[in-house]
C-alpha cells in the first residue's frame, strides 16, 4: 500500500498525532507541524472536529471544550500548506461528512478514529475518495474489524476503486 510517496511495503510511516495538542493556538498548531518534520516524521495528524456534530446539543461542556480546539476549514488549509513546505504528509481525522469531503483534496488518506468504525456513512464518504484507509481498532474484536474491511472494500468495488487494504 502507498500513501502518498511513501511505499509501506519498504518503509514504516512515522506519523505524529498533534490531534488538539496545539489546544486551539495555531501558531503552536504550526510550529508542532514544523518540529515533526525536523524529529523525522513522515506525517502530522490532526482532528478535524465540529463540536456541534459530534455531541448533543445537551452537553454544553463538552461543546464548549471542544469548540476551545476547533479550527476552521480555512485553517487546516493553511495546516495543510504548512505541512507541504516542510516537506511532510498532512493528515487529519474527519468526525462528521461534511469534514471528510472537505479533507479529501487536502489528504493522501484518511484516518478513521475507532469510535466510527461502524459509522457507515462516514465510511462510505471516504472510501468514495479511493483514497487509502488507516483504520483505528480501537476495542473492536477481528469480526468487527472484518466487517469494517469488508464494508469499505464493497464500496470500493461498486465504484470501480481498485484499492487494497490489509488487515
Amino acid at each position: 500500500m502507498r500513501i502518498a510517496e511513501c511505499d509501506l511495503e519498504r518503509e514504516v510511516l512515522v506519523i505524529a498525532e498533534i490531534g488538539n495538542n496545539h489546544e486551539g493556538d495555531f501558531a503552536l498548531a504550526e510550529d508542532l507541524v514544523g518540529l515533526a518534520a525536523r524529529a523525522g516524521a513522515g506525517a502530522v495528524k490532526f482532528q478535524t472536529i465540529v463540536p456541534e456534530r459530534l455531541v448533543g446539543a445537551d452537553q454544553t461542556d463538552r461543546l464548549q471544550q471542544l469548540g476551545r480546539f476547533r479550527f476552521s476549514y480555512e485553517q487546516f488549509t493553511r495546516l495543510s500548506q504548512v505541512a507541504a513546505r516542510e516537506k511532510i504528509l498532512f493528515l487529519s481525522t474527519p468526525f462528521d461528512l461534511e469534514s471528510a469531503r472537505f479533507l479529501a483534496p487536502l489528504v493522501p488518506a484518511f484516518k478513521i478514529a475507532s469510535g466510527d468504525n461502524t459509522f457507515y456513512p462516514l465510511l462510505e464518504t471516504v472510501a468514495r475518495t479511493g483514497k487509502p484507509i488507516i483504520l483505528s481498532t480501537g476495542l473492536l474484536d477481528l469480526e468487527g474489524v472484518r466487517q469494517t474491511k469488508a464494508y469499505v472494500e464493497q464500496t470500493w468495488s461498486a465504484q470501480g476503486i481498485a484499492q487494497e487494504m490489509a488487515l
